[in-house]
């Protein structure tokens, strides 16, 4: 049976493992395109992999080629950066860096106070020199996964090829430990037609506005409720099928320049669209957005409606039943509310806690979350169990994806290592 291999590049969260590794003579181990690849360097990913199941089924020398061999790998594709002109910005990365401390911490449950006092404790280290060593590492994989994009693109396997990357490394796919087979039922808060009708009336009369001479961004700037209002309603570039469909559809109607004559509605509220400028992939749009903000009576209208549903509930069959009426979930109402398995160290942070203490069989309490009530169902959990077709085609079909782009990355890589001089200097 075939072994399945992750071919991915990962930004490590915290560099401890570097600073622990012992004192080494520095020295050159190989060179790549004119850049080396220095001892210490190889000398520690090789302490990390061998701590690795992969790792600790090899010898010492097998070890040490094959990691040496990875890294040259990473430097053959870092040498596209400058051949592509891919530019990496200081400001996009310090963003990368500032929002992976955010996560970090939250993830701790502390303030960025108390982990850069962990930080200077544990790894002895300021916070300044920390997120210099972040940067680094966010850099190069920002790097590599542009050459990816670049090169590879996303690859939509057939349901033929995913069956067959199931078949051939289905033994070695990684388990799910710890899980749970969720279902749930969203109903969103919505506000009463009466609001609805008079916020569109207040977008009208921003359109007669702009119709008579009036500046789209001093009226973004004074009548937007959205962060880009700051910037007269820039939204910047996006990819299509990345903004709201009805969003995206008056955008498609308009020349560079223009704003839509007629609001448009989405779940936000009432937008007035603009096109700034157009690529091949994408579009530059602004907007002047007016939300439909639900009243407290609106509130409380769905949770007794949510609380009605979960006292009606009985069986399973009735859940299912439920949600497919009920639901606004178009991902899962379909399928009765089955959202599917979940590791509980993966799951959305807001599912958790609802259903913390449920037992299989039961159905949570309504709980709101980001302007929708839910009700969860526990419909089983496991400790342990192996990715099946017909439970988890979605995630298989995404592992037989990132395989398929991996294939073609190692074989792009084959190719451009000819192109580049690779010396190699560590032969012991």
């Amino acid at each position: 049976m075939k072994r399945f291999e992750l071919f991915v590049v990962a930004v490590v969260a915290l560099v401890a493992s570097a600073f622990a590794a012992p004192v080494l003579m520095e020295g050159v181990a190989a060179v790549v395109d004119g850049k080396p690849i220095m001892r210490s360097e190889l000398m520690n990913n090789l302490y990390r992999f061998q701590e690795t199941p992969e790792g600790s089924a090899m010898t010492e020398q097998q070890q040490k080629d094959y990691v040496l061999e990875q890294m040259i790998e990473d430097k053959v594709l870092l040498s596209r950066i400058d051949r592509d002109s891919i530019v990496i910005g200081d400001a996009e990365v310090d963003q990368r860096v500032t929002q992976h401390l955010s996560q970090l911490a939250a993830s701790q449950n502390i303030d960025l106070a108390t982990l850069e006092k962990a930080i200077r404790a544990q790894l002895g280290m300021s916070m300044a020199q920390y997120r210099d060593q972040l940067s680094k590492q966010i850099r190069s994989h920002m790097e590599m996964t542009r050459v990816r994009q670049m090169h590879v693109g996303s690859i939509n396997p057939t349901k033929k090829e995913v069956e067959a990357f199931y078949k051939a490394y289905k033994d070695s796919l990684p388990r799910q430990y710890n899980c749970v087979l969720l279902s749930h039922i969203q109903i969103p808060i919505t506000p009463d037609q009466m609001i609805v009708d008079s916020v569109k009336k207040v977008a009208e009369n921003l359109i007669d506005s702009l119709n008579l001479g009036m500046n789209f961004e001093l009226l973004a700037k004074n009548h937007s409720q959205d962060s880009s209002a700051a910037k007269g309603g820039d939204l910047g570039y996006f990819r299509r099928g990345l903004l709201d469909p009805a969003f995206e559809r008056a955008l498609d109607q308009l020349k560079n320049g223009q704003y839509a004559t007629t609001p448009v509605k989405t779940d936000l509220g009432w937008h007035i669209a603009r096109v700034l400028g157009r690529k091949e992939d994408g579009v530059r749009s602004a907007q002047i957005l007016l939300r439909t903000i639900p009243t407290a009576k609106d509130s409380a209208d769905i949770l007794a409606r949510a609380d009605s549903l979960h006292k009606a509930i009985k069986t399973k069959e009735d859940f299912s039943a439920a949600a497919k009426k009920f639901s606004q979930d178009k991902s899962s109402n379909f399928a009765g509310g089955l959202l599917g398995w979940y590791q509980k160290n993966e799951m959305e942070p807001a599912y958790v806690d609802p259903v913390a203490n449920l037992n299989v069989g039961e159905v949570s309490e309504p709980v709101l979350i980001d302007g929708n009530y839910h009700l969860f169902r526990l419909d089983d959990a496991r400790q342990i169990r192996e990715l099946t077709m017909e439970e988890d085609y979605g995630k298989i079909e995404n592992l037989a994806a990132n395989h398929l782009e991996n294939e073609k990355l190692k074989a792009l890589v084959k190719k451009w290592r000819q192109e580049v001089h690779v010396e190699i200097r560590m032969t012991e």
